[in-house]
């Protein structure tokens, strides 16, 4: 509410505009006054004298005027109150001196000697733009250097200012933090007009800006490059740089660089170490000596697209094949009438050698190591390493028809048509059942967590967890059980791909955003999916032909909602109830006995997340900080931080179960930190939002990462000073629980230091 004075007749004219309301305010404020004509002073006095017997009365005539009249009573009654001569004279000196004085008095007045003030139009807003130009209107012209110099703005902010008549314009470099309290302070001393007036104290304009709306989520049409046609049945393999190489294609293909040896022996160069997890004697499955009859027995070749169509050949085509740790080679398993050659091949076609010969079918292939390849019989592991030596690793469930490998080797999924499939880890051989999976599962690039299709739920169940420890979380699925065909997970297990049946939608692809479920990209009559690397592309088949899209939004960079699905709403909402004191919704929103009431303040202008993670229990750790904007009369904003825990709850959905706040004090001066959150890249990477423009060279050093049980974290931090923003990538996977701690050494532009040190949990 604007609180200076306006008249209410103009104000009744306006009808409550804000901007003229404004404009009355600053023509009152700076009304400009006429110059006294020279002449003026004398004019005035010499009236004043003319005029001064009339206002004096007739005690001013002299007495004998009077004389002549008879002593009557009426005449005494009327001369009683007259004045002597002597007071006559006096009065009237009297008056010639006020005169005198009056004339001395607007004479001499300076029109510029009324006191300096400042008004502006975002002067105790909560939601002016972070794009605003903060204009400050004085009521006379000023000392614009000295104004300048005793310019300051809290939270800590680059400028450049400019003047429009009396009218002080302030531009910050960066834009504003979204979300935040501001003051504008000019201190008093500098607020010098002109004519050498100051303002009767220091003037602040107090005033907070509006959230920075979240990027709106969508739903895409994929727009994919096509690469190649395909065979029936055909699988896709990433192979980095955009390359994608299809197990079985008719594309017409460029010659290989140099001519395929079908020799066995190794090259001298590919000389491994003998690996500890297999045996090196012969499998007895493993043919000794090449058959007459082993001759390719599918239809097509092995080949590597990239985007232009650029077809290379690789060889006969494979039922499975998977590509080496160090990008440049595969393991393909080559189907024969006796069995199923195991292959070592060049990714860009210039070499092609046989490892060993199967008497079996192939389940899938995989890699334990840079020079030891997986293959899944039916009934086993083997591993194939460079030198051509066949060992059984482990065995598999009876009935097994899908095998599954992650990327490093460390664990594989064994599935089949009619029971649970199991989670088999390579090295200790132990494996525990993923409930309710068959054939579909994925891993994520990294590794570190592990995804599968609920088959035996309706609608179906999406349901993730990590590797090393049983803790699965639930995405519920808009699809009937039997209707989901693939399954894909990108690098960071932040995005899953999900195709339906050809029967079912045309086959569609669906994006989802993991652990929301929420859907951000699809596709028409789409199978095979399979994510780049980076997780910013994805391949699939359709129609035929093998297609490559980026994926909509997934950039290095993008902010990952590493949270349960509703745990993110769940807790803005709360924040949000606190801000807006609603009862009803913070009563909904809460467990049994939390006192809400009694931890959150009175008078709140605005609220937020500062950092939020979910924990091995399924529970969510967070803290927010709750604000009150500055004002006029307290210059400094307010704030309360508060620590939450939120729980699942029965049916669905999350709510806070527990609640520990503060009691407001003052911001102290130097810069804050507004958020850490997880961001996409190929390991953990953790965002920092500041509310200060820093000193670039003090933001890296006082920015450490470490375990949670104390060690010291290799990270690299980037500061962007145009979104007041650290980048801190670290070298662990994106799924790793972390502490990231900011120290005092960091110093805002105005040489500022955070005033104590900030530490919050974090993880991908």
């Amino acid at each position: 509410m604007d609180n200076r004075w306006i008249d209410p007749e103009i104000e009744g004219i306006f009808d409550g505009d804000p901007e003229l309301t404004e404009l009355a305010h600053r023509v009152r404020a700076a009304r400009p006054e006429p110059p006294l004509d020279p002449r003026f002073e004398g004019v005035l006095r010499a009236q004043l004298m003319r005029e001064a017997p009339a206002v004096l009365g007739a005690g001013a005539k002299p007495e004998q005027a009077a004389a002549g009249r008879p002593r009557t009573i009426r005449t005494r009654r009327t001369g009683w109150w007259q004045r002597s001569p002597r007071f006559a004279w006096g009065g009237a000196f009297v008056g010639a001196a006020l005169v005198a004085a009056a004339v001395f008095s607007v004479a001499r007045t300076n029109v510029q000697d009324h006191q300096v003030t400042a008004s502006s139009a975002v002067a105790d807003f909560h939601a002016v733009s972070p794009n605003n130009v903060i204009t400050v209107a004085f009521n006379q012209p000023m000392n614009q250097s000295a104004v300048v110099a005793g310019l300051h703005i809290r939270p800590a902010t680059q400028v450049t200012t400019a003047w429009q008549g009396n009218n002080l314009l302030i531009t910050p470099t960066h834009h504003l933090a979204g979300n935040t309290p501001y003051t504008v302070t000019i201190d008093r001393s500098a607020t010098r007009s002109a004519g050498g007036s100051l303002a009767a104290s220091d003037i602040h304009i107090a005033f907070g800006t509006a959230p920075t709306p979240p990027p709106t989520t969508s739903v895409t049409e994929l727009s994919p490059d096509t690469l190649a046609s395909v065979t029936d049945k055909a699988a896709l393999v990433s192979g980095g740089d955009g390359t994608v190489i299809a197990t079985a294609s008719t594309a017409v293909a460029a010659a290989p660089s140099a001519s395929a040896s079908p020799s066995a022996s190794p090259s001298s160069s590919a000389t491994p170490s003998p690996q500890p997890s297999a045996s090196a004697s012969p499998s007895p499955s493993a043919s000794a000596s090449p058959s007459a009859s082993a001759v390719p027995s599918s239809t097509g070749e092995l080949v590597a697209m990239s985007a232009g169509r650029k077809v290379t050949d690789l060889g006969p085509a494979a039922s499975s094949a998977a590509l080496a740790p160090n990008g440049l080679r595969l393991v393909a398993a080559v189907p024969t009438t006796a069995g199923t050659t195991i292959e070592l091949v060049s990714v860009d076609g210039s070499e092609r050698r046989t490892l060993a010969k199967l008497a079996s079918s192939v389940l899938s292939t995989g890699w334990l190591s840079s020079h030891t390849a997986l293959v899944a019989e039916p009934d086993r592991i083997v591993t194939v390493d460079l030198l051509g030596h066949v060992g059984t690793l482990t065995t598999l469930p009876p009935r097994t028809t899908r095998v599954v490998f992650s990327a490093g080797g460390g664990h594989a999924f064994a599935g089949s048509t009619s029971a649970d499939g199991q989670l088999i880890d390579l090295a200790s051989k132990q494996s525990r059942a993923l409930t309710g999976s068959r054939e579909l599962a994925a891993f994520s690039g990294d590794g570190l967590l592990v995804a599968w299709i609920d088959s035996t739920a309706s609608p179906a169940r999406l349901l993730t967890s990590p590797i090393d420890r049983d803790a699965a979380a639930t995405v519920p699925l808009d699809h009937s059980a039997d209707s989901i065909a693939g399954i894909a997970m990108d690098r960071t297990g932040t995005h899953v791909a999900i195709t339906d049946q050809p029967t079912t939608d045309g086959g569609e692809l669906q994006l989802l955003s993991l652990p929301s479920g929420t859907v951000v990209a699809h596709a028409a009559s789409a199978q095979a999916p399979v994510y780049s690397s980076q997780g910013d592309r994805i391949a699939y088949i359709s129609g035929g032909t093998a297609r490559l899209a980026r994926v909509p939004g997934v950039v290095s960079g993008t902010v990952v909602n590493a949270l349960p699905d509703g745990a993110a709403g769940a807790l803005k909402a709360f924040v949000d109830a606190q801000i807006q004191h609603n009862t009803a919704a913070l009563a909904t929103l809460s467990g049994t006995g939390v006192d809400v009431a009694g931890s959150t303040p009175h008078g709140l202008s605005r609220g937020y997340v500062i950092s939020a993670v979910a924990n091995v229990d399924g529970t969510v750790s967070a803290t927010a900080r709750l604000i009150v904007d500055p004002s006029a009369d307290h210059p400094a904003a307010s704030f309360a931080d508060e620590s939450l825990v939120l729980a699942a709850k029965d049916g669905g959905g999350y709510v806070v179960a527990a609640l520990n706040g503060g009691h407001l004090s003052d911001e102290p001066i130097g810069p804050q930190v507004l958020s850490v959150v997880p961001v996409t890249g190929p390991t953990l990477v953790l965002r920092v939002s500041f509310d200060s423009d820093l000193r670039p060279d003090s933001v890296a050093g006082a920015i450490t990462v470490t375990t949670p049980s104390g060690r010291t974290l290799v990270a690299v931090t980037t500061y962007d000073p145009n979104t007041r923003t650290a980048t801190v990538t670290t070298t662990v996977a994106a799924s790793t629980s972390v502490k990231l701690t900011v120290e005092t050494s960091l110093v805002d532009v105005d040489g500022q230091s955070l005033a104590t040190a900030f530490t919050t949990p974090a993880a991908g």
